[in-house]
């Protein structure tokens, strides 16, 4: 009757019954960690009363060893030192937070990109001081541009600061087209 009882179960009730197993095993093992965590946990923790209680058993076993040494020439008698109680600055709690690993590279990366941001500024600005001449000058070739070339000559004269009169000697022009040129430049130069 025991084989046919086997025999009436199949593979998913094997199945079941394994999980079942297992389950009663991971439940028991569980139980079994808690149990030991829980006892580690009474035992890491001293009771204060207790611990002030062993150091006063110590000190006065220090003070009973001082009193039976003989005095004698060689040796003084020894005089028991006190031991403090513990305090809280005994305790990790109060002692400074442990360095960030790398803490000095990102300093030194921070500082670098300061100084980046600093050369990218100066740049900025340099560039912008170029990019406005650059400006300039391509205003002044398009004035020249737009001249005639009969009066290009005259223009660039003009805008070196020439006076009409050595404009209209140079270039053979008449002084009123050479006043013209000049006042023409001066224009564009307040424009610009």
């Amino acid at each position: 009757m025991g084989f046919e009882a086997l025999a009436i179960f199949g593979w998913r009730e094997a199945l079941v019954a394994v999980i079942a197993i297992l389950a009663l095993y991971v439940f028991v093992v569980f139980l079994r960690i808690r149990r030991l965590k829980r006892a580690n946990q009474g035992s890491a923790i001293p009771d204060p009363l207790v611990a002030r209680a062993a150091v006063a058993a110590y000190t006065e076993v220090l003070e009973t060893e001082a009193k039976e040494v003989p005095d004698s020439p060689d040796t003084s008698p020894a005089v028991p030192v006190p031991l403090a109680e513990p305090s809280e600055a005994a305790f990790p709690w109060n002692e400074p937070p442990p360095e960030i690993p790398g803490q000095k590279l990102i300093e030194a990366l921070e500082r670098e990109i300061a100084q980046l941001r600093d050369e990218m500024g100066s740049l900025h600005a340099e560039v912008q001081a170029l990019r406005e001449e650059q400006q300039r000058e391509l205003t002044q070739s398009q004035a020249i541009q737009h001249v005639s070339p009969l009066y290009s000559d005259a223009m660039q004269l003009a805008i070196q600061g020439q006076d009409a009169t050595g404009i209209s000697q140079h270039c053979g022009i008449s002084r009123a087209e050479a006043e013209l040129v000049v006042a023409l430049v001066r224009n564009r130069e307040n424009l610009g």
